[in-house]
């Protein structure tokens, strides 16, 4: 069976770019599910899927109401269905079902459709696209994400729930020394607090800066640290506005990183993880710091509740706490014997989420009888 998988974005930035990367990394070699894909964008990403050795076509497809640009990409898409006999489409992510639905339809080929957010409410296109070509199948990486989607469509959509899947990410221990030097500026017996998010206000870096800053009052020597940047530029001067929040409360114990491709080290050079975001739809990188063998707090409303369980050395805090409550819910995994009983029982919990039940699940989603 042929599958077109179309994904919009050819670089490399948030959970969605990395899930994809993971699942084309994750196949064996012998899934009967055969994978074409199309970026809809050039970029990093495009590039590396090339390299796997899957047929990788780049469309450069501009913005929706670009719509001499969409009926070209279109018509582009088309000819694609064509050539590699594709049997199935894979939307990665609603845009992509914009463009590939008509495309589809005209050649009868099912429409699957992959959604990393938690829709509240649908926009007119991706509406649209829903109901003009309505989905083979549905797909989101929660379950509270498949209830939100349900409870916005008009006609109900049976939408399953597929959890991420992430390896243990690999680390240098002389980059990890190298980098809690930095962070904790000579003092040995430091605490790093760190998350790793792309800059946009929904990710609440700002929530994670204030609850540093209450315990960095109470224990001068907890540090604070933030990986990740302006990914896409999709909130453009959010990260100025962010490290002048950092220095303003913390001073030189904040460190913003930046975007990091080997985020292994700068996981392995936390001692506590955090993921402030509202309406986390999974939570990546929560998995990897449960791999990492890091407590982990995160807030409800999302995927964390569905990855932090009774035995998992963490919590989960309301779905919109206040800095107070956020530290309060830290604070107890300063002391050393709960980071490390964090260090032997997270990673049981992290390899749950394994890389090769997510592309199973998904290639079996994908080849279902209709």
């Amino acid at each position: 069976m042929n599958v077109l998988v179309v994904m919009p974005l050819g670089e490399f930035g948030g959970g969605a770019e990395k899930m994809l990367y993971t699942y084309l990394a994750s196949r064996p070699g012998n899934a009967t599910v055969n994978l074409h894909v199309l970026f809809l964008s050039p970029g990093g990403l495009a590039e590396a899927t090339r390299k796997m050795g899957y047929p990788v076509s780049v469309i450069t497809a501009g913005r929706v109401r670009e719509i001499g640009r969409l009926v070209r990409a279109q018509y582009e898409i088309g000819k694609l269905l064509d050539n590699w006999k594709i049997d199935r489409a894979l939307a990665w992510m609603p845009k992509a079902g914009i463009y590939v639905s008509l495309p589809a339809k005209q050649r009868r080929i099912p429409l699957f459709v992959w959604r990393h957010d938690i829709p509240s409410l649908l926009g007119r296109l991706d509406r649209w696209m829903l109901q003009f070509n309505r989905p083979a199948g549905l797909a989101c990486s929660s379950e509270l994400a498949c209830r939100a989607l349900q409870s916005t469509l008009r006609n109900s959509i049976d939408a399953t729930s597929i959890h991420p899947g992430t390896p243990r990410l690999s680390y240098e221990p002389s980059e990890v020394t190298k980098i809690r030097q930095s962070v904790l500026r000579g003092d040995h017996g430091g605490i790093v607090i760190g998350t790793v998010a792309r800059l946009q206000p929904w990710k609440r870096v700002d929530l994670f800066l204030q609850s540093i800053a209450i315990l960095h009052r109470e224990f001068p020597e907890v540090r604070a640290l933030v990986v990740g940047g302006e990914s896409h530029g999709l909130s453009k001067g959010y990260s100025d506005e962010l490290h002048a929040l950092g220095n303003e409360l913390l001073g030189d114990a904040v460190v913003f990183a930046g975007e990091q491709r080997n985020v292994g080290d700068w996981l392995q050079a936390m001692d506590i993880f955090v993921l402030a975001s509202r309406g986390e739809p999974f939570g990546i990188s929560l998995v990897e710091a449960l791999l990492a063998g890091k407590p982990v707090i995160a807030c409800a409303g999302g995927g964390p509740e569905e990855i932090i369980d009774d035995f998992t050395v963490g919590t989960v805090v309301s779905s919109n706490p206040r800095p107070e409550e956020m530290a309060l819910a830290i604070q107890p995994f300063l002391q050393p014997v709960a980071r490390e009983r964090a260090n032997q029982q997270n990673p049981i919990r992290g390899e749950s989420f394994s890389p090769h039940a997510m592309a199973n699940r998904i290639d079996n989603w994908v080849s279902q009888a209709l």
